[in-house]
């Protein structure tokens, strides 16, 4: 989720007349780059080494990670923004025009860059796997957006994991909950034996809008062309007509997104998986609907509930409306006793409360924490350490295979299960 102070650094929107300037001349700067084989070592980098960072993808989540980073540089971290990458001509200018970047049109460019040592992939879903392993197999380290792929794509993410451990790339996957020392506190009690041993998770997201899914379209004339590039856009998605729909507001459809399965779950689990060891759930069913946003071409759900079992012999359940932003509080619960938590996902836990099998309870204060900065100086501090980060590409991959399941145990209508020694979905 986005920090709202992330968008201070972020210039107006250039003028459509200003864009269509200055295209032209970013275009005579951008040379055409003969790739190479990818090589699967990168620059080794000394603890005093300044780290040069690319960004493909610069729309609203990748403007975000823009300002963290230039945050950081300005609080003296030794690192430099490189390159930015977009497949949209002016989401590039306005991003290169920030910080003085150079621009490549295709993520392919941007990795062949030698002054680039690590890439924060923002792209839509669907690129997030494909990119990453480009990137890793490039030698770069990654700093890949949740969710970390397509809910179509669990061989491919599971085949991102599988390389990234034996090219001994860094990637930090954009969970972010797991750099909330509040959340780290909850996680304390609980391997404390505050609760006891844990049997029932439930949580919930709640908005009132589709503002999610139905994105700005910031030019109405807008066609694929030299500054949209459309087929970068779908990647391996099905090959469909351009619409602007499709292009600006792509979590509307199942091609690129999973509704709130893939976009909101991932800040409820993560911390959940995080504090209780967890990993590939067992069992998945899933339930919902397009309830409410029927007037346009939704695809996604907007009303979406699932219930994970896990091998721990625990339940996780997550509910999520867009009609009503009426919430309820997430409660895990032992054998022993339950914390109630307060908390709006984004920046930590604002209060807890353990309640013992008796009744008596105890209040605990929280905090918020910038934790997309704290997990971008995690991230940094293993580029040079190359120690494990907080949310690594196993984690992230424990994560979305549960997404995984609930999308498609929605999807099919069906329950979906685990095999554990085949490691494979099965329906």
């Amino acid at each position: 989720m986005n920090n709202p102070q992330d968008s201070l650094l972020i210039p107006p929107p250039l003028t459509r007349r200003k864009f269509i300037r200055t295209t032209a001349q970013a275009a005579a700067a951008v040379s055409v780059v003969t790739l190479a084989p990818y090589v699967a070592r990168g620059r080794v980098l000394g603890a005093n080494d300044r780290i040069g960072v690319g960004f493909v993808g610069v729309g609203g989540r990748g403007r975000s990670h823009l300002a963290t980073v230039q945050k950081l540089i300005e609080s003296g971290e030794n690192l430099h923004i490189v390159a930015v990458c977009d497949a949209y001509g002016y989401r590039r200018e306005q991003a290169a025009e920030l910080t003085g970047a150079r621009i490549h049109k295709r993520h392919a460019e941007l990795l062949a860059d030698a002054e680039v040592d690590a890439v924060c992939i923002a792209t839509p879903d669907r690129l997030h796997v494909s990119q990453a392993l480009d990137a890793i197999r490039a030698g770069k380290d990654v700093y890949c957006e949740k969710p970390m792929g397509h809910w179509s794509q669990f061989e491919l993410s599971k085949k991102f994991c599988q390389e990234t451990s034996s090219l001994q790339r860094i990637v930090q996957i954009g969970n972010q909950a797991n750099s909330s020392p509040e959340w780290k506190k909850v996680g304390d009690l609980i391997r404390q034996g505050a609760v006891g041993r844990v049997q029932h998770v439930e949580a919930g997201y709640y908005r009132n809008g589709d503002f999610g899914e139905r994105m700005p379209i910031p030019d109405p004339e807008a066609k694929p062309g030299p500054d949209l590039d459309w087929e970068a856009f779908l990647g391996d998605a099905p090959k469909v007509p351009f619409t602007l729909e499709r292009f600006f507001s792509w979590r509307r459809y199942w091609d690129y997104a999973g509704g709130p399965s893939t976009d909101l779950f991932p800040h409820l689990l993560t911390p959940f998986v995080n504090m209780l060891g967890l990993k590939f759930p067992s069992l998945a069913v899933a339930s919902g609907g397009i309830f409410k946003y029927d007037n346009y071409d939704r695809e996604v759900p907007d009303t979406f509930s699932v219930c994970l079992d896990y091998p721990e012999r625990l339940t996780v359940n997550m509910v999520c409306t867009l009609s009503n932003d009426c919430p309820t509080a997430p409660v895990i619960r032992g054998d022993e006793g339950a914390i109630v938590l307060g908390t709006d996902w984004a920046s930590g836990v604002d209060r807890y409360t353990l309640v013992s099998k008796k009744g008596e309870r105890q209040e605990f204060k929280g905090g918020q924490t910038d934790t997309t900065r704290a997990h971008w100086q995690d991230f940094l501090r293993c580029i040079r350490t190359r120690e494990k980060p907080v949310s690594d590409v196993a984690f992230g991959f424990h994560v979305q295979t549960a997404l995984c399941m609930a999308t498609l145990a929605f999807r099919k209508r069906k329950v979906a299960t685990f095999d554990f020694k085949r490691e494979k979905i099965l329906l």
